[in-house]
C-alpha cells in the first residue's frame, strides 16, 4: 500500500463501533478472546485495550473522538435488562456516548425492556451479535422489536457477516431474509458484512436505510485474511461510491491493534478529504442527529 497525505490527526471521529460492558462481562470477553479454546488451541487475539471505563473514555477523547457507540450483547438469558440500566448510567456519566442497547431473543420480557431503553431512556438503538447469541436475523421472536424499530426510527447494528469465524446464523443468505421482511429498517452491518463485503455494498442500491460500517476491514496489515487468505478489502470505487452511507468504526477496544489503524488503512485508498470527513464524521453526525 502506498503512502497516504493523511494521517489520524487530521480529523474528528464518532467511532459507531466501540464496546462497553460492565467490568465484569468485559473480563469474560477479553479472557475468552486470549485463554486457550476448549482444544488447548491459542485463539491468538489478544486485547490491546483493557482499561477501566473511565480510561476507555479519556483514551477515545484523546484520538479526537467526539461521540461513541455503547455497543454490547446480551450473552444468555435474564442479563440483558442489566445490561442496559448499567449502559444508561454510563449514557448519563458520558455525554458523548451514543446509547445502544441488547436484547435476548428468548426473553419473555424483551418487548417490555426495548421498550424502556427507546421510550424513557432514548437509546438510539440496539446491537445483535448472531455470532455469540445463536439467533437467526429473521427470528420472529424479534419481529415486534423490529417493527418498534421501524416505527421509532431507531437504530439496528448486526454483526451479519462470516468474519473472522462463523456459525450458521450469519451470512449473506440469512440476513436477506431479514431485510427483505424490513426493508425500511435503519440497520447498520458491521464489518461490512465481512467475509462476504461485495453482497452487502450490492443491498445499498435497494435498501435506502441500509449503511454498512468500516470496523476492522481497513487495517493495514489485513486482519481478517489471517483467518481467510481470500479476503480483500473492498476496492476503492466502492467506498467512493457509497461514501455516505459508509461509517466509521473501530471495535475498540477488542482489538489487538493500535485504535489509529482503524483509519490508516482507509488513508492507504488515497481519498478525496471530504469523503474522509464524511465517513469519519458527516455521516453518523447526521444519522443519529448528533450535537458535537
Amino acid at each position: 500500500m502506498q503512502n497516504s497525505q493523511y494521517s489520524h490527526n487530521d480529523f474528528k471521529y464518532i467511532d459507531i463501533h466501540t464496546h462497553f460492558f460492565p467490568p465484569k462481562i468485559f473480563k469474560a470477553i477479553w479472557d475468552f478472546f486470549e485463554l486457550p479454546d476448549a482444544n488447548g488451541n491459542p485463539r491468538g487475539w489478544n486485547i490491546k485495550y483493557k482499561l477501566p471505563i473511565d480510561e476507555l473514555v479519556k483514551f477515545l477523547e484523546s484520538k479526537n473522538v467526539k461521540a461513541f457507540t455503547t455497543l454490547n450483547y446480551a450473552h444468555k438469558e435474564l442479563v440483558a435488562d442489566y445490561i442496559n440500566e448499567w449502559t444508561n448510567e454510563l449514557a448519563k456519566k458520558y455525554k458523548n456516548a451514543i446509547p445502544f442497547g441488547c436484547v435476548w431473543p428468548g426473553d419473555r420480557d424483551l418487548f417490555k425492556y426495548i421498550r424502556k431503553i427507546f421510550e424513557n431512556y432514548n437509546f438510539v438503538g440496539i446491537k445483535a451479535q448472531p455470532l455469540v447469541q445463536n439467533f437467526f436475523p429473521d427470528d420472529k421472536r424479534m419481529y415486534e422489536v423490529y417493527k418498534l424499530i421501524v416505527d421509532l426510527n431507531k437504530w439496528y447494528i448486526i454483526h451479519a457477516g462470516t468474519a473472522p469465524y462463523t456459525n450458521k446464523y450469519l451470512g449473506y443468505n440469512t440476513f436477506i431474509k431479514f431485510i427483505e421482511k424490513f426493508p425500511n429498517m435503519n440497520v447498520i452491518v458491521a464489518h461490512m458484512g465481512a467475509y462476504e463485503c461485495n453482497k452487502f455494498f450490492n443491498l445499498l442500491d435497494t435498501y435506502e436505510n441500509l449503511y454498512l460500517d468500516t470496523s476492522m476491514v481497513y487495517v493495514p496489515e489485513n486482519l481478517f485474511a489471517k483467518w481467510n487468505p481470500n479476503f480483500y478489502f473492498p476496492d476503492k470505487e466502492k467506498i467512493i461510491k457509497y461514501s455516505d452511507k459508509i461509517l466509521f468504526g473501530s471495535d475498540f477496544p477488542n482489538i489487538p491493534f493500535e485504535y489509529e489503524y482503524a483509519s490508516n488503512g482507509l488513508f492507504q485508498l488515497d481519498l478525496p478529504k471530504k469523503i474522509y470527513e464524511n465517513i469519519f464524521f458527516n455521516n453518523a453526525k447526521r444519522l443519529f442527529k448528533i450535537a458535537v
